[in-house]
């Protein structure tokens, strides 16, 4: 393999080989379960944000690679009661032209819906389940045990880095999902309805998220938001020109919290 002087893979080496096409779909199931490549993958993402530490590179890819998964199975399960399997074996994860996760795709059109759904009963790709608890059950399977526990463990395994620090980063992800539907323009989701949802979602019976992220609410100029409140580090703070702190970090004091979301929302007007 050729190497960079910071002894990183040359530019056109990527999680898939040398020479890829920008914006490539690789099968997430592959990447984890061949270490050479996710070390490609951990490699070119740490070129992309500036760092040349496996543990920093490691530890935000799991960040990015989460988000990519869960945003569209959170959107589903809060917004329409039906939930895409984003269980890696059935995940092509988007990696853009710089080496970030962009996005997740399904290798086939397979979700969950509960019962009384009429016109998912009827799908052929849909898996029915007896009540809202358990399509949450049915979400964490899929998303955690079936995806992103085996992320984390062979993350683990490649990096000096601690899996209840790549769980919080997981947690950060999906709480963030959840915030971010409180964003969108026109409000079509309830602050009020999503928290709880989250809480359901992330502190469930035996899920390996419980207690390391929590959503809360800010309202500014008539609007109330959800903001990620974490207790575990990212360490993006080892990024080049990285601040100490992230907005998220559970080393800002509150009081501080709040004034950086406030002034944010004031710039976004």
């Amino acid at each position: 393999m050729n190497t960079s002087a910071a002894g990183l893979p040359s530019p056109d080496e990527t999680p898939w080989g040398r020479g890829a096409a920008a914006d490539r779909l690789v099968p997430a199931d592959r990447l984890l379960t061949d270490s050479a490549a996710l070390l490609r993958a951990v490699r070119g993402f740490g070129r992309a944000i500036g760092t040349d530490e496996t543990a920093v590179a490691a530890s935000l890819l799991c960040q990015a690679w989460a988000v990519s998964v869960t945003r569209t199975a959170i959107a589903c399960l809060v917004g329409a009661r039906r939930v895409p399997d984003l269980a890696a074996p059935n995940t092509l994860l988007l990696f853009d032209a710089s080496h970030r996760p962009a996005g997740a795709r399904l290798v086939t059109p397979r979700f969950a819906a509960v019962e009384g759904d009429e016109e998912a009963g009827a799908d052929p790709a849909a898996e029915i389940v007896i009540d809202d608890d358990a399509l949450f059950a049915w979400t964490r399977a899929r998303l955690f045990d079936g995806h992103l526990g085996r992320l984390v463990e062979a993350l683990h395994g490649l990096a000096p880095v601690g899996r209840r620090l790549l769980w919080g980063n997981v947690a950060a992800a999906v709480a963030g999902g959840f915030a971010a539907l409180t964003a969108l323009p026109g409000h079509p989701f309830d602050p009020e309805h999503v928290l709880p949802e989250a809480t359901r979602l992330l502190d469930g019976p035996g899920s390996p998220t419980a207690g390391l992220a929590e959503l809360f609410p800010v309202t500014h100029d008539g609007a109330t938001r959800l903001f990620v409140r974490r207790q575990t580090c990212c360490l993006r703070y080892r990024l080049p020109d990285a601040p100490p702190t992230c907005l998220s970090c559970r080393l800002l004091p509150e009081r501080e919290r709040h004034q950086r979301i406030r002034a944010r929302l004031e710039d976004q007007r």
